[in-house]
């Protein structure tokens, strides 16, 4: 079952397959929630695919969809790209191996299972911080598989470890540098989207943030273009503290997936050409209106007391870690943005 705003209609087909029986789309009138949708045209046990740009369609209460139904939801970009947008993203969806995102997520868990935490570096900043735990706590698990039950967004891929919770610490310098993810709790969110734009300085230029107990507390551009991105954050910070406070170090896992230049959940589960990406999370929905995941492209992870890189650079095949070099940094609060 294919569920669309009604404004996509035209935009998108089911090509047939045996997989199965019957096959149907369901074009939506605005505004009309998903539960709604679920309850009264999508038969139980159904697998679903949804398309939409708004929340409403994006969610749904567990008791609606029920234990028998499948139900993935992909997110529509804005803008006169957003069917090629969301072509690719489909695309990936189809090309994505459930067994090959089990196999890393299953050796960066065993990596860290007894290792007590890990280290963030960026040979290019300076930047190292580290996060130590008495075991690993990964609050998010979406390993590719769709499972009865519940909304997944698409494209799946992803690992979290937990930063803020019992027995763990983190603190030290991080430098981030990739396209953003902007999540928020409120549906058509105008701010959301000014967020994302503010953050998409970060494609190009890395911005170093220093946390001290798991809370951000200082913000340096290491180039000039990630001055809007720093601005914006500590507008943020001004408005809701919480969001200043590191909820986790999220991994992405997926090959099929690659970073998009819109507002999307590709950003932070493509591994790209690394065995896994890794991101940080700021802010913890719906704690605090928004969740920002910075990727932090330029950096290697590894277990504390080991060398062996488990994502990031120096795991792609046949590659190697940068070698470290002393950039200029300029406060975030200086003249230059």
């Amino acid at each position: 079952m294919l569920v669309l705003e009604k404004a996509l209609a035209d935009s998108f087909q089911i090509e047939s397959a045996q997989r199965y029986e019957k096959c149907a789309t369901v074009a939506v009138e605005p505004g009309r929630p998903l539960a709604d949708v679920l309850r009264s045209e999508v038969p139980e046990g159904s697998d679903v695919l949804v398309i939409a740009g708004t929340d409403a369609l994006l969610t749904a209460p567990t008791v609606e969809i029920g234990p028998g139904r499948t139900v993935a939801a992909l997110r529509m970009g804005t803008g006169p790209l957003a069917l090629d947008q969301t072509r690719s993203l489909l695309e990936a969806l189809e090309r994505t191996d459930p067994d090959e995102v089990e196999r890393r997520a299953a050796k960066l868990t065993a990596a860290l299972e007894t290792a007590g935490g890990v280290q963030i570096e960026d040979p290019l900043t300076g930047s190292v911080a580290k996060l130590t735990t008495t075991h690993p706590n990964w609050t998010r698990s979406d390993l590719g598989v769709f499972k009865p039950g519940s909304v997944q967004l698409a494209p799946t891929g992803r690992l979290r470890l937990g930063a803020d919770t019992t027995g763990t610490a983190f603190s030290g310098q991080v430098a981030v540098k990739g396209w953003p993810v902007v999540r928020s709790r409120t549906d058509g969110d105008a701010r959301r989207h000014e967020l994302y734009e503010q953050l998409t300085g970060l494609s190009h230029y890395p911005l170093v943030l220093t946390v001290e107990d798991g809370e951000v507390t200082d913000l340096k551009a290491a180039a000039t273009g990630s001055g809007t991105a720093a601005a914006a954050l500590e507008s943020l910070f001004a408005e809701h503290p919480d969001h200043s406070m590191v909820s986790g170090i999220e991994f992405g896992l997926s090959t099929a997936s690659q970073p998009l230049p819109f507002n999307t959940e590709a950003n932070s589960a493509s591994a790209g050409k690394a065995q896994a990406s890794v991101h940080l999370v700021l802010g913890s929905l719906p704690q605090t209106p928004y969740q920002l995941t910075l990727a932090c492209s330029t950096s290697t992870v590894t277990a504390a007391g080991s060398t062996e890189p488990l994502a990031g650079t120096g795991t792609e095949a046949g590659g190697e870690r940068p070698r470290r070099r002393m950039n200029r940094v300029t406060a975030a609060n200086c003249g230059c943005h």
